[in-house]
Order: structure tokens, then sequence, then C-alpha cells
């Protein structure tokens, strides 16, 4: 768990986890292929892709005849706040930060605490543009509070308005006149003139910890949806391919739709699984068989049941903390589970004494959705969503079960040591 927690505290913005994730696969041996190049793959090896510095699809090839795809799939983003291209906003002795919501934050967490700075910006270098990361860690901003004595209703709930009431403080100009770029710049030791653009968010300074009078509780930033990504990336380097290839696919902008290159909704899996028959010597034949012997595991958090307002919850399929891995069921479809495919992977985990819960919303009440359904879109194949059960998701600061990541590790190793074998629309080899 220190482990993880160490992974939240070095990597802020999905671009800083893409990074550190590429680090992780090198020191494991996997090799980086280059999307704008000829891919040569052998038998018994791994690999990664990025994309946009900021989704990364690593996969394992097994030494045998390789006969379908194991997939996961989990996302690097987290709601926060986003620094407007034209970011300094005057007012009167102050200037603060323009910028717009990034998903779906819990305002109000997001107030009254130091705030840091952290993302890319874009260089002309040589002539050459260049994407380069920053993580301003000290505080340099924060999104004050109205005092009660001018909202006398704040403990009774307010609107809070992203325009008006989510804009960070950055300096007192009485006291000096400092430039985000020339701070940058500093940290980075290029020259602020070359700053061309940036791509820049809000983070969170607050290090994760382990509460509880048991430390059964994770309290961090962006445990939603990072905690996943750990956990899949983690079995993916214990796994050993038998008749699969192992893929575990990292997409970022899950929380804003999915919608980019870069994300779900885009070509990055299936373009990439394509190019691995391809450069296997698979036929589009042999390529559309090796789906119909796949399956995907789409693993993002799932909203744990809340002992101060129970009324929210389905009375019969609640989840809880430390309680094991949570599969996830909508009938309208925004879960990619269905009967089948939530039995196989419960045998997966029965396989590992891996406990499962199962969930699903109260009818009256609209749940999410996840990177699973869309990804199907563009790759159907039998899948399951899951996740683990947490508190105060999309909070600046969440709530985990610290029992349940290596619940997680241990089940997906186990689905990438194993074959799905589709006998046929009534029937798969267990």
């Amino acid at each position: 768990m220190n482990n993880f927690l160490k992974f939240i505290e070095e990597t802020p913005t999905a671009f800083h986890a893409a990074k550190k994730i590429k680090e992780i696969l090198i020191q494991h041996g996997f090799q980086e292929l280059l999307e704008h190049q000829e891919w040569n793959l052998k038998k018994g090896g791994k690999y990664f892709i990025g994309r946009n510095m900021s989704s990364v699809l690593a996969f394992v090839i097994p030494n045998g005849e390789v006969k379908g795809f194991n997939i996961t799939a989990a996302h690097l983003d987290s709601p926060t706040f986003k620094l407007k291209p034209n970011f300094c906003l005057e007012r009167g002795n102050y200037q603060s930060f323009n910028v717009e919501v990034y998903g779906s934050p819990i305002f109000s967490t997001w107030m009254d605490r130091p705030l840091g700075v952290a993302g890319r910006v874009i260089v002309n270098e040589k002539n050459q543009i260049v994407s380069k990361l920053v993580n301003l860690r000290q505080g340099i901003a924060m999104i004050p509070n109205m005092p009660i004595h001018y909202n006398r209703d704040a403990n009774k709930g307010i609107e809070l308005n992203p325009q008006v009431d989510m804009l960070p403080l950055f300096q007192d100009k009485t006291i000096g006149n400092k430039d985000l770029y020339d701070m940058i710049s500093k940290e980075l030791k290029i020259k602020k003139e070359d700053i061309v653009s940036s791509d820049l968010y809000l983070t969170n300074l607050d290090r994760g910890m382990l509460v509880g009078v048991n430390q059964e509780f994770i309290m961090a930033p962006q445990i939603d949806n990072l905690e996943c990504s750990y956990g899949l990336l983690c079995a993916l380097l214990e796994s050993n391919p038998s008749e699969a290839i192992n893929v575990c696919m990292l997409f970022d902008n899950e929380e804003i739709g999915s919608s980019t290159i870069q994300g779900a909704d885009g070509t990055m899996l299936e373009v990439s699984l394509r190019r691995i028959c391809l450069a296997l010597s698979k036929t589009e034949e042999e390529y559309y068989q090796m789906l119909a012997n796949s399956f995907m595991v789409s693993a993002d958090n799932a909203q744990g049941y809340h002992p101060n307002h129970p009324e929210k919850y389905d009375k019969t399929n609640a989840c809880y903390l430390n309680q094991g891995i949570v599969i996830k069921n909508a009938a309208r479809g925004s879960y990619s589970t269905d009967g089948m495919s939530s039995a196989y992977f419960q045998h997966i985990c029965q396989r590992v004494n891996v406990n499962v819960q199962k969930n699903t919303n109260r009818s009256d009440i609209l749940g999410g959705s996840t990177l699973g359904a869309i990804s199907l879109r563009h790759v159907s194949i039998p899948s399951v969503d899951i996740g683990l059960a947490q508190l105060a998701m999309h909070s600046a600061y969440e709530t985990a079960g610290s029992l349940d990541l290596k619940d997680l590790i241990k089940a997906i190793k186990e689905f990438y040591n194993s074959f799905f074998n589709f006998t046929n629309e009534e029937k798969i080899s267990i």
C-alpha cells in the first residue's frame, strides 16, 4: 500500500501518471513502440505504446500459439480544474487564475486548501515543438470560501458558481508580482519566451495516508481511478500469459467523456490490437477469430455504501469498502457487465479466493458510466465492469479500503494467466 501512496504522490496529472508507468514498464523489460513506425514483434516479447503523453497501452505476448486477447482497461485522469490559455485575472490588489472545470469535481472539497499546479508546457526548442512536464509542488494558490457572516446559509447548502466561486487566488500584487510562466521556466531551466502553450491543472498537495484504528482505510487524492490503474499495471508485470496476449490499456479523459484521440472512444485500443496481429503475421480472419476468444475487464472504482446516507443505496446491491472487488451492473447498458461476463469473472476470483460484490444503483438514481461500454463500440468483445468500493468519489481527497487493492491485483493476475475459450453462444470453457 505504501508503494501505491508513493505512486499517487508522483502522479498529479495523467501526463505524470503515463510517464511514471512507462518508466516502470521499462524497468521490467518492456520495449517502447512508436505509432508512426513499423512494429517488429516477437513471441514472448513485452511492449508498450503511448499517445498524447497521457495514455499508455502495454502488452505481453506468450511464447506459444496466440489465440486471443486478455484486456484490462482503466483511466489515468481525475476531476480537477484546468487553467485557461490566458489564465491571469487581475482583481484589484490580487491576481487570480482563470480556470475551467475538468470532469465533475465536488467543488467545496477544493476550497481552503493549498493548491499546486502541474501538467505540461509546450516549448519551442531549437525549431522543434517539445512537451515538458512540470509539477510545482509548493502551495501557490487557494480557493477561499466566503465567510459565513456574508453567507448565513452556507451550512444549508449553496450553489457554487465555477466562474465566480472557484477561481484560485494566486498572489497579492502589493507584496510582489510573480508570473507563473516565470516560475515554470525556472523549474524547468528554460526561457519563458520559448513557452508556446500549456495544459496546466490545479493539484491537491495533501499526501495520501492510511487511517482508521486498524489502518483499514486509505485517504488520498485521485484514488478514482489511479487505484485501479496501479492494480492493473502490477498484475500485468506479474503475469505469465499462456494462450492470450495480455493487454493493459490505461486511457486518458474518461472524466470528460472519453471522446479524444487518447480516450476510450478513440482508436487507440482497436488499432493497436490490429497492428499486433499484423506484426505477428495474422490474417484479418484470424484477427476476428482472436477477438471472439477475447475478454475485457474494465476497472473503475465504485460508489461504496455511505453510512450517513443509507437511503441513497439499493438495499440488496450496495457495496462496501474492504469487502472485495465490485462487479458493476446497469440495465441501461452504461456498464458492460452481463450475466455471462459476470459469471466468468466470478470464476476467476473464486480460483484465487477473492471476494466479489455485486452492485447496482437504486432504480430512481441514475448512476455513472465508465470506459467499458465506450470501448466496446470499437472492440466488441465480452466484457465486465468492475471496481473497488470507495467513499467521496470525485472529492479532492477520497477514501477507499486498504485491503481491496491487493485483491484486485490477485484477481487480475489470475485473469491474465487464464484463457477465455468461447465454445459457442451458450458456453465458455473454464
